[in-house]
Formats: structure tokens, C-alpha cells, sequence
């Protein structure tokens, strides 16, 4: 007799309807959901306040606390709390890595007369400095390739107090779509701030020894259209002024500014002498030595074209020495190598005639040259 296979019972599939509780029966108990714990208030502070550099410390703070209470509470907000500390930490240390390196300051301009002339102190970006603005600049300022004209800024100063430098002088570059680079710039910007800086002090050695900077534009203020350089006038070192360098023709009488504009051509060639030695540039310093020689010619000419009373004698001999070096320039210019250079300049500077110009300059009541005091 066959017996039939074990009948296995068939399980419930899950999920499924409760049964239904029979009638009479006891109340039934459907459990509520459970309400998340609360959102820890210090947690979403911290965050906020992380992302605001002002408020960076007090993002910190929150978030330490919030970590504090978040376990002892049971609350929410654990992430945001850690996310709030981590943004503060690091907005604090960009921060104070940006202090050992940024200048931050509050900008008061600098007030001014009627006349533009600066009468209080302030602080403003290079750009706005005005042609016999006195100001000091950073430390940036002792390098020949100066600072472009669109960064940084400067302390202006009335010119009666103490200050490092001046304004003197501005000029557009030629116009080309191309920006030419900074060595391009720099040799035009040396020289002609060098020339404009005898028009605005018509009287150079008489301020004593100044070296002339510039501020020049940049690639990006090149392609906007920005093609000025701005020239500027330091002692060299860290000597301060203590009054404006400006002197116009009202400042001199007749025989002190016939003098003073026979030696023009001389003062502007000397001032452009090059900032390399003949070892690093020959082509160059023979270039100006040539130019020396020119202006040197054109000095001889008109000192002996203008009538200078009561010092006709040290002019003749100033004539003299200048006519007597004049050749010792056309030779440094046709030197073969640096060291022919080098002699035939210190050959030059025997018969600079400057004893002579010591002279004149005291008959005539002009100060002492700069290499005299």
C-alpha cells in the first residue's frame, strides 16, 4: 500500500495583514513612530557662522559646544557641528596666512585744497597719486622694475612733513596691441623719468642726491588700455625728505638759471646712466657714453654763449676741463671691452671740471652740489 508524502505546512508570506482580533477582544496597541531628536541649535550656528572670516572664531566655539552637548542630550546635528569646527579652523588659518603677507588697512584718503595740494595724510592706491603728490611708499620701492602702477598703495603726505619720495612726473607709452614685457618698459621708463625729473626740479644737485623710480602698467592694465607709468623720486637708501624737490624757473634769478640751463644736457645724460656695468651691458654704457659726449659738447656751447657776471674765470676753466674730457667720452664709447671702458671713464672724471662748478654755483648763491655736502 503506497503512502502519500508528507504534507509540509505552508508558511505565511511577509509581509502580510494582522488578523483580524475577534469581537470582545481587548483593546489592540498600534505603536506610534518615535519623533527624531532635536536638531542640537549650536550645530547649524557653528556652520553658518564658519563660513564668514569676521565670525570664524565664534563658528569654532559653537562647534565645540555643540559636540559637547550633542551626546549628553542625544541630539542631532553631530556632522554639522564637526563640519562647522573643520570650516572655522581653516578659515582661521587662511586668514592669519594671509596677515603675515597682506597689508590690510582702512583707506583714508588723503585731504586736499583747492589746488589739489594734499593738507592731511591718508592712505590711497598708487593710481590716484598726482604729479607733486609726497608720499611713502613700501618696501618694495628700492627696486629698479618697480611695482606696476595698479598694485598696492601708499601713505601721501603733505610735503612740508617727513616723507620718502614725490611724484613728479607721468607719461604714455607708446601705443602697440602687444604689451612689450617689462624690460622693454624699463628702458624707456628709466630714461625718460630720468629727462622729465630735470623739468620738474630745474635745479637737481641742489636737493641733494635722489634716484628716480618709477610705477609701471601691467599685462592686464596693458590690454585694458592702461599705458601710463608713473615717475617718482627717493633718496637712495632710507634717507627721508622733509620738503618738496619741485623747483620752476621763479625759483632762480637770471645769471642762476642761464647757468643752470647750460648744464641741462649734462644733468639729464648723468641721470640716465645705466643700471648695469659695462661687464653685464658694454653695448649699453657705450651707448650712453656716447650720449654723454653729445651732451657734454652741447654744455661746452652754451656756457660759452651765455654771459655769466662775476664768474666769467671759473667758467672759462669749467669750458676748459669739459673740452679737455670731451675726447676721453668719444673714446669710452668706442671702448673694445669693459676694461678699456672702465679706464677711460675715470680718465673722464679727472676733468669734470666739478671744482669749477662749486665756484660758480656759490657766486651765484646756488646750494652746494649733492656730491659736496
Amino acid at each position: 500500500m503506497s503512502v502519500p508524502p508528507p504534507q509540509h505546512p505552508q508558511y505565511p508570506q511577509y509581509p502580510q495583514e494582522p488578523p483580524t482580533p475577534p469581537y470582545g477582544a481587548g483593546p489592540q496597541w498600534n505603536p506610534m513612530p518615535m519623533a527624531p531628536p532635536a536638531l542640537n541649535a549650536f550645530a547649524v550656528t557653528s556652520l553658518v557662522t564658519a563660513l564668514l572670516v569676521c565670525l570664524a572664531p565664534l563658528g569654532l566655539v559653537f562647534g565645540l559646544v555643540a559636540l559637547w552637548q550633542i551626546p549628553r542630550k542625544g541630539q542631532r546635528g553631530k556632522g554639522l557641528a564637526i563640519a562647522g569646527v573643520s570650516v572655522s579652523g581653516a578659515v582661521l588659518v587662511l586668514a592669519a596666512g594671509l596677515a603675515t603677507v597682506a597689508d590690510f588697512r582702512v583707506w583714508t584718503l588723503p585731504a586736499r585744497d583747492d589746488n589739489g595740494a594734499v593738507t592731511q595724510p591718508g592712505w590711497a592706491p598708487v593710481q590716484s597719486l598726482d604729479v607733486g603728490d609726497c608720499f611713502t611708499p613700501g618696501a618694495w620701492m628700492r627696486e629698479r622694475d618697480t611695482p606696476p602702477l595698479g598694485k598696492g598703495g601708499v601713505q601721501v603726505i603733505p610735503c612740508d612733513e617727513t616723507h620718502r619720495a614725490e611724484a613728479y612726473a607721468t607719461f604714455r607709452l607708446a601705443e602697440q596691441e602687444e604689451f612689450p614685457g617689462r624690460e622693454a618698459i624699463a628702458e624707456v621708463a628709466w630714461q625718460r623719468c630720468a629727462e622729465l625729473f630735470v623739468d620738474y626740479s630745474v635745479d637737481p644737485e641742489g636737493s641733494g642726491t635722489l634716484q628716480t623710480y618709477y610705477f609701471r602698467p601691467d599685462e592686464v592694465g596693458w590690454d585694458a588700455g592702461r599705458r601710463t607709468v608713473l615717475c617718482w623720486a627717493a633718496r637712495p637708501g632710507d634717507a627721508e625728505l622733509d620738503g618738496s624737490v619741485r623747483r620752476d624757473e621763479s625759483d632762480f634769478d637770471t645769471d642762476q638759471l642761464a647757468f643752470l640751463s647750460a648744464a641741462k644736457p649734462m644733468y639729464v645724460v648723468t641721470a640716465q646712466r645705466p643700471a648695469k656695468s659695462p661687464e653685464q651691458d658694454l653695448a649699453g654704457a657705450k651707448a650712453w657714453a656716447e650720449r654723454m659726449a653729445t651732451a657734454q659738447a652741447e654744455t661746452i656751447q652754451r656756457l660759452e654763449e651765455t654771459e655769466l657776471a662775476g664768474v666769467e674765470r671759473p667758467t672759462e676753466r669749467l669750458v676748459a676741463e669739459l673740452k679737455t674730457g670731451l675726447p676721453l667720452w668719444r673714446k669710452a664709447a668706442d671702448a673694445s671691452d669693459a676694461d678699456a671702458f672702465l679706464k677711460s671713464l675715470r680718465s673722464v672724471n679727472r676733468h669734470d671740471g666739478a671744482e669749477h662748478v662749486e665756484r660758480i654755483r656759490t657766486a651765484l648763491g646756488l646750494p652746494a652740489s649733492a656730491n659736496q655736502r
